[in-house]
Protein backbone atom coordinates (compact mmCIF):
# COMPACT_ATOMS: atom_id res chain seq x y z
CA UNK A 1 0.00 0.00 0.00
CA UNK A 2 2.86 2.40 0.52
CA UNK A 3 4.65 1.53 -1.77
CA UNK A 4 1.53 2.45 -3.93
CA UNK A 5 1.04 5.66 -2.53
CA UNK A 6 4.74 6.14 -3.39
CA UNK A 7 4.55 5.33 -6.89
CA UNK A 8 1.10 7.29 -7.26
CA UNK A 9 2.76 10.90 -6.00
CA UNK A 10 5.87 10.19 -7.99
CA UNK A 11 3.53 9.69 -11.31
CA UNK A 12 1.60 13.00 -9.96
CA UNK A 13 4.75 14.91 -9.50
CA UNK A 14 5.75 13.66 -12.88
CA UNK A 15 3.18 14.67 -14.44
CA UNK A 16 3.16 18.00 -12.97
CA UNK A 17 6.63 18.72 -14.27
CA UNK A 18 5.78 17.63 -17.66
CA UNK A 19 2.91 20.14 -17.81
CA UNK A 20 5.14 22.97 -16.00
CA UNK A 21 7.61 22.26 -19.04
CA UNK A 22 4.74 22.09 -21.89
CA UNK A 23 3.08 25.26 -20.51
CA UNK A 24 6.52 27.51 -20.07
CA UNK A 25 8.07 25.98 -23.62
CA UNK A 26 4.52 27.10 -25.12
CA UNK A 27 4.27 30.42 -23.40
CA UNK A 28 7.57 31.46 -24.95
CA UNK A 29 7.04 30.08 -28.48
CA UNK A 30 3.73 31.76 -28.62
CA UNK A 31 4.68 35.37 -27.38
CA UNK A 32 7.99 35.08 -29.75
CA UNK A 33 6.52 33.78 -32.84
CA UNK A 34 2.28 33.90 -32.45
CA UNK A 35 0.17 31.16 -32.26
CA UNK A 36 -0.72 29.95 -35.65
CA UNK A 37 3.11 29.66 -36.60
CA UNK A 38 3.64 27.04 -33.32
CA UNK A 39 2.48 23.60 -33.98
CA UNK A 40 2.00 20.71 -30.96
CA UNK A 41 4.60 18.93 -32.82
CA UNK A 42 7.66 22.20 -32.20
CA UNK A 43 5.87 22.21 -28.22
CA UNK A 44 6.51 18.84 -27.51
CA UNK A 45 10.00 18.69 -29.14
CA UNK A 46 11.47 21.66 -27.22
CA UNK A 47 9.85 20.53 -24.04
CA UNK A 48 11.31 17.10 -24.51
CA UNK A 49 8.18 15.12 -23.72
CA UNK A 50 6.07 12.90 -25.51
CA UNK A 51 2.92 14.91 -27.21
CA UNK A 52 0.59 12.41 -24.91
CA UNK A 53 1.96 14.52 -22.01
CA UNK A 54 0.82 17.77 -23.47
CA UNK A 55 -2.67 16.52 -24.24
CA UNK A 56 -3.27 14.48 -20.51
CA UNK A 57 -2.59 18.43 -19.17
CA UNK A 58 -4.65 20.24 -21.98
CA UNK A 59 -6.95 19.25 -23.98
CA UNK A 60 -6.42 20.96 -27.35
CA UNK A 61 -3.80 23.61 -28.45
CA UNK A 62 -6.91 25.95 -28.35
CA UNK A 63 -7.16 24.75 -24.08
CA UNK A 64 -2.78 25.74 -24.10
CA UNK A 65 -3.23 29.29 -25.78
CA UNK A 66 -6.22 29.90 -22.97
CA UNK A 67 -4.26 29.03 -20.16
CA UNK A 68 -1.51 31.04 -21.47
CA UNK A 69 -3.15 34.40 -21.73
CA UNK A 70 -4.83 33.87 -18.39
CA UNK A 71 -1.51 33.04 -16.85
CA UNK A 72 0.02 36.04 -18.71
CA UNK A 73 -3.34 38.51 -17.11
CA UNK A 74 -2.93 37.02 -13.90
CA UNK A 75 1.22 37.87 -13.62
CA UNK A 76 0.59 41.48 -15.39
CA UNK A 77 -2.23 42.82 -13.15
CA UNK A 78 -0.61 40.88 -10.16
CA UNK A 79 2.48 43.04 -11.13
CA UNK A 80 0.66 46.01 -11.58
CA UNK A 81 -0.97 45.87 -8.46
CA UNK A 82 2.09 45.18 -6.38
CA UNK A 83 4.41 47.59 -8.06
CA UNK A 84 2.07 51.01 -8.05
CA UNK A 85 0.01 50.06 -4.56
CA UNK A 86 2.86 52.32 -2.94
CA UNK A 87 1.73 55.60 -4.76
CA UNK A 88 -2.31 55.00 -3.86
CA UNK A 89 -2.23 57.76 -1.71
CA UNK A 90 -0.47 59.97 -4.92
CA UNK A 91 -2.44 59.40 -8.21
CA UNK A 92 -1.06 61.31 -10.17
CA UNK A 93 2.61 60.03 -8.97
CA UNK A 94 0.98 56.79 -9.49
CA UNK A 95 -0.09 57.58 -13.26
CA UNK A 96 3.43 58.85 -13.78
CA UNK A 97 5.35 55.22 -12.84
CA UNK A 98 2.92 53.25 -14.83
CA UNK A 99 3.38 55.21 -17.47
CA UNK A 100 7.42 55.46 -17.01
CA UNK A 101 7.48 51.30 -16.69
CA UNK A 102 5.05 50.86 -20.10
CA UNK A 103 7.28 53.00 -21.95
CA UNK A 104 10.25 51.46 -20.81
CA UNK A 105 8.99 48.01 -21.37
CA UNK A 106 7.83 48.68 -24.61
CA UNK A 107 10.92 50.07 -25.97
CA UNK A 108 13.36 47.25 -24.52
CA UNK A 109 15.02 45.73 -27.79
CA UNK A 110 13.53 42.06 -28.12
CA UNK A 111 9.72 43.30 -26.99
CA UNK A 112 7.12 41.77 -29.05
CA UNK A 113 4.16 43.44 -28.09
CA UNK A 114 1.09 43.12 -26.40
CA UNK A 115 0.38 39.55 -26.29
CA UNK A 116 -3.30 39.94 -26.15
CA UNK A 117 -3.18 42.82 -29.22
CA UNK A 118 -1.07 40.33 -30.68
CA UNK A 119 -3.68 36.89 -30.24
CA UNK A 120 -6.62 39.56 -31.37
CA UNK A 121 -4.79 39.98 -34.41
CA UNK A 122 -4.44 36.36 -35.05
CA UNK A 123 -7.26 35.31 -34.33
CA UNK A 124 -10.33 37.40 -35.37
CA UNK A 125 -12.84 35.15 -34.46
CA UNK A 126 -14.63 36.95 -31.72
CA UNK A 127 -16.31 33.20 -30.39
CA UNK A 128 -12.35 32.12 -29.73
CA UNK A 129 -12.32 31.85 -25.54
CA UNK A 130 -9.23 33.54 -25.65
CA UNK A 131 -10.88 36.56 -27.22
CA UNK A 132 -12.82 37.16 -23.85
CA UNK A 133 -10.00 36.77 -21.90
CA UNK A 134 -7.96 39.55 -24.01
CA UNK A 135 -10.76 41.40 -23.16
CA UNK A 136 -11.09 41.09 -19.58
CA UNK A 137 -7.54 41.89 -19.47
CA UNK A 138 -8.07 45.31 -21.16
CA UNK A 139 -11.29 45.70 -19.21
CA UNK A 140 -9.01 45.23 -15.86
CA UNK A 141 -6.65 47.85 -17.02
CA UNK A 142 -9.40 50.22 -17.88
CA UNK A 143 -10.72 49.89 -14.07
CA UNK A 144 -7.39 50.67 -13.24
CA UNK A 145 -7.37 54.05 -14.96
CA UNK A 146 -10.67 54.86 -14.08
CA UNK A 147 -9.98 54.46 -10.55
CA UNK A 148 -6.37 56.70 -10.73
CA UNK A 149 -9.15 59.25 -13.32
CA UNK A 150 -11.52 59.51 -10.28
CA UNK A 151 -8.80 59.89 -7.37
CA UNK A 152 -7.35 62.89 -8.97
CA UNK A 153 -10.25 63.89 -9.32
CA UNK A 154 -10.91 64.80 -13.10
CA UNK A 155 -14.10 66.32 -14.24
CA UNK A 156 -14.76 63.32 -16.56
CA UNK A 157 -13.44 60.60 -14.84
CA UNK A 158 -14.46 57.80 -17.47
CA UNK A 159 -12.98 59.71 -20.62
CA UNK A 160 -9.64 59.98 -19.36
CA UNK A 161 -9.56 56.48 -18.14
CA UNK A 162 -10.53 55.62 -21.81
CA UNK A 163 -7.87 58.05 -23.15
CA UNK A 164 -5.02 56.50 -21.24
CA UNK A 165 -6.11 53.11 -22.31
CA UNK A 166 -5.82 54.38 -25.96
CA UNK A 167 -2.33 55.54 -25.16
CA UNK A 168 -1.03 52.71 -23.62
CA UNK A 169 -2.60 50.71 -26.56
CA UNK A 170 -0.80 52.73 -28.76
CA UNK A 171 2.66 52.26 -27.11
CA UNK A 172 2.42 48.69 -27.53
CA UNK A 173 1.21 48.65 -31.19
CA UNK A 174 3.98 51.35 -32.22
CA UNK A 175 6.78 49.68 -30.43
CA UNK A 176 6.72 47.05 -32.74
CA UNK A 177 6.61 49.32 -35.84
CA UNK A 178 9.59 51.36 -34.71
CA UNK A 179 11.13 48.58 -32.79
CA UNK A 180 13.30 48.66 -29.26
CA UNK A 181 15.33 52.13 -28.18
CA UNK A 182 15.27 54.82 -25.57
CA UNK A 183 14.56 57.33 -28.60
CA UNK A 184 11.16 55.55 -29.67
CA UNK A 185 7.81 57.26 -30.20
CA UNK A 186 6.92 55.14 -27.08
CA UNK A 187 8.81 57.66 -24.66
CA UNK A 188 6.86 59.83 -25.37
CA UNK A 189 4.44 58.15 -23.44
CA UNK A 190 4.70 60.32 -19.87
CA UNK A 191 4.20 63.46 -21.80
CA UNK A 192 1.25 62.67 -23.59
CA UNK A 193 -0.37 60.92 -20.37
CA UNK A 194 0.70 64.69 -18.36
CA UNK A 195 -0.95 66.44 -21.39
CA UNK A 196 -3.60 64.22 -21.01
CA UNK A 197 -4.51 64.84 -17.12
CA UNK A 198 -3.44 68.67 -16.74
CA UNK A 199 -6.40 69.34 -19.80
CA UNK A 200 -8.65 67.23 -17.86
CA UNK A 201 -7.71 69.31 -14.58
CA UNK A 202 -7.92 72.42 -16.16
CA UNK A 203 -11.72 71.82 -16.63
CA UNK A 204 -12.30 71.35 -12.83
Amino acid sequence: MVKSSAKAAGATTSAKRARDRVFDVASDLFYRKGVHAVGVDEIVKEAGVAKISLYRSFASKDALVVAYLEQRGRTFLHHWDETFAQYHDNPRAQLQAIMTYIAERTTEAGYRGCPFINFCAEFPDASHPGRRIARAAKEAMFERFLHISEALPAPQPRDLANALLLLVEGAYAISQTYGGGTDGVGQSLVWASDALVDAQLRKR
